[in-house]
């Protein structure tokens, strides 16, 4: 078997190897590839606490002092836990880029991806009462007057959506896979995952519900800098994404989020007008001339989800520690304990609950950021800590995907984004019960598959074609391709 030895060399300078690099090949300087992901978690969890400061209900909180040490403690292990992983790796040589690795596109797990999401939209379309194209237009164009007959209806049951909830991890496993191999799809999976998605983005639509719509943009921006961040590595130092480049890349993810947030503000107008009591906050007089009242109060209230919470957290600080066991820090997981086992939840005993009790802050209406559901299992300063372990994770995961293309690392990388991006709110990953079956399936998916590669490392090859591993590929008979670890 020949082995095309030649395109090894082109991809050896991934990471600042080489082209005025430092010594260890990543920590350079012009090695911007490996430190992205840390760059943009930072910039948003400041740039959200500086808008509550500065635009939030900052004045409210009852030790600001005490709140703002502790967010920028927070950060600060999240920014450490990062830098301790990319630099132990600087110690060792970088996996290179397979040129080849393109040419393994998982197509079938594409397909089989987007027909849980289309099946999964249908169904959840049917439970809420959607059985024409004239409903389904008139909800999505109605999205207040549907969030509240949604909140009425809580507790439905549907055997298929139950079905379908065990297996949730087809759901975040779609958009990094449509995304990272999107132009070697072909035109009809592309189209079927658009339909996929679509459907199911016009059921959160019909219910007037944001977070779906949240969770799919934000699993697009971390997968898209994936994509990005591999080309980066294999068109190397040398030919670098120029000035225009760049400007396309921020002007495509500048209109996406511009367009959710305008969406999101039309929502927040059409809830206050269902209310018939209107919003309950006046918006920018400067932006109101511009846009009108309406629209300038919906995007003030839009400006306050990613910011209220830290009054929340503000609030929770003032509260003693009383341990949950282990079953505070997750809702789902509580909701689970509660209705199989004897197990309490202690439901009554985690520090949003007991601050609402103590303050007044309401536990379920307003957020508190990730930190207090933390806090309940593994105190404040275990917080700060565990902070730490998701950057350690979040650079691994980044290199891996980039470097690797491996597509659980894909996945968790884009659900370690929704976990940070939902920081200044919730413990998002532990919310809900197809979010936390995704994530805890996600995570021993990923244990049992490098256990299972170590275990192909460790076993003797016997004869040319049989499975043998050469700087992190598997060599199959007939071609090379990457180890999908």
């Amino acid at each position: 078997m020949r082995i095309p030895t030649k395109r090894w060399a082109e991809p050896r300078r991934a990471l600042g190897d080489g082209d005025g690099a430092g010594p260890n090949g990543i920590t350079s300087r012009r090695a911007t590839s490996a430190w992205a992901p840390l760059k943009l978690a930072t910039g948003y969890l400041v740039g959200t606490f500086a808008l509550f400061l500065s635009l939030g209900r900052a004045a409210e909180s009852p030790d600001l002092v005490r709140l703002t040490l502790f967010v920028l403690a927070a950060v600060t292990a999240l920014c450490l836990g990062y830098v301790a992983y990319v630099r132990q790796q600087g110690g060792r040589r970088p996996a290179p880029v397979q040129a080849l690795a393109s040419e393994r596109v998982p197509r079938p797990l594409v397909a089989i991806c987007a027909t849980y999401v289309l099946l999964l939209g249908i169904a959840q379309l049917g439970l809420i009462g959607v059985s024409s194209p004239a409903e389904l237009l008139y909800a999505v164009t109605h999205p207040g007057e549907r969030y509240f007959h949604q909140l009425q209806q809580e507790g439905q049951f549907s055997r298929p959506v139950q079905v379908l909830t065990l297996l949730a991890v087809l759901y975040p496993l779609l958009i990094p896979l449509a995304v990272c191999f999107w132009a070697r799809l072909g035109r009809p999976l592309q189209l079927y995952v658009l339909v996929s998605v679509a459907t199911y983005a016009l059921y959160y639509m019909a219910i007037g519900i944001l977070k779906g719509l949240g969770d799919m943009l934000v699993w697009w921006a971390a997968s898209y800098l994936l994509l990005l961040g591999y080309r980066s590595l294999r068109r190397g130092r040398s030919r670098r994404v120029g000035r225009t480049g760049r400007w396309r890349h921020v002007l495509v993810c500048a209109a996406m989020m511009l367009a959710f947030v305008g969406y999101m503000s039309f929502n927040q107008i059409d809830r206050a007008r269902s209310t018939g009591q209107g919003v309950a906050v006046a918006g920018n007089p400067v932006v109101a001339r511009l846009v009108g009242d309406d629209l300038a109060a919906g995007l003030t209230v839009t400006l306050s989800y990613p910011t209220h919470g830290y009054l929340g957290l503000s609030h929770n600080l003032s509260v003693p520690f009383k341990w949950t066991r282990g079953v505070g820090a997750s809702p789902a997981l509580g909701s689970y304990l509660d209705q199989y086992t004897d197990i309490d939840p202690r439901y009554s005993e985690r520090y949003t609950a007991r601050t609402e009790a103590a303050t007044g802050w309401p536990d379920g209406m307003y957020w508190s950021t990730i930190f207090p559901w933390l806090a309940s299992d593994l105190t404040y300063p275990g917080a700060v800590a565990f902070m730490a372990l998701i950057g350690w994770f979040l650079a691994k995961f980044w290199l891996e995907a980039i470097r690797q293309r491996r597509i659980l690392s894909m996945a968790l990388f884009c659900q370690l984004a929704l976990l940070i991006v939902f920081v200044p709110a919730n413990n998002q990953l532990g919310q809900t019960r197809p979010a936390l079956i995704a994530f805890v399936s996600l995570c021993a998916l990923s244990v049992l598959d490098r256990v299972r590669h170590r275990a192909a490392l460790s076993a003797p090859s016997t004869e040319v074609g049989t499975r043998v591993a050469t700087r992190g590929e598997e060599m199959l008979p007939g071609r090379l391709v990457p180890a999908c670890r």
